[in-house]
């Protein structure tokens, strides 16, 4: 990748997961690189189910149990963020190399739709110094109906 004419090595995010599973006493066996692999090739939200499929396609050995335990340590290790999406499960999205951001979910369809507003985050930060509270992470998730079902006439009383 070229920037001003440069050479920028590419970001090694498999070998970051990995260095941190070895440094950690883990194992990096193939099928936790084939669910590492499969965690970073994606840029949409997903289930540890559709994790499980996309790794299936490659190598029906993966077992759940392997994915859910991968998805514990990639959370533990920061790569990942997960969330209750509503419907009882959990969506997962990896965040190694990506700027913070939050969520706005459908609760008639399901879209997530992602957002960053720096005003909200200013009155957040200044929130908590006002209680003497020190943020060291969070997420918002807001719940509604997004555009696409209100055009159809989806009303909140719907959901």
């Amino acid at each position: 990748m070229a920037l001003d004419g440069k050479e920028v090595p590419e970001f090694d995010e498999e070998g970051v997961v990995r260095t941190y599973v070895h440094g950690h006493g883990l194992r990096w066996t193939q099928q936790r690189q084939l669910i590492v692999r499969s965690v970073f090739d994606t840029h949409d939200h997903f289930t540890a189910e559709d994790l499980l499929a996309r790794c299936h396609e490659v190598d029906r050995s993966v077992s759940r149990a392997t994915v859910y335990r991968t998805l514990s340590v990639l959370e533990a290790g920061g790569f990942v963020d997960s969330f209750n999406a509503g419907d009882g499960g959990r969506k997962y999205e990896h965040v190694l190399g990506h700027e913070h951001h939050d969520h706005m979910l459908c609760t008639k369809c399901g879209a997530i739709i992602e957002f960053h507003d720096p005003e909200l985050e200013r009155r957040q930060e200044m929130a908590a110094q006002s209680k003497g509270f020190t943020v060291t992470s969070h997420t918002m998730k807001l719940f509604g109906i997004c555009r696409e079902c209100a055009a159809k006439g989806v009303s909140v009383e719907d959901g």
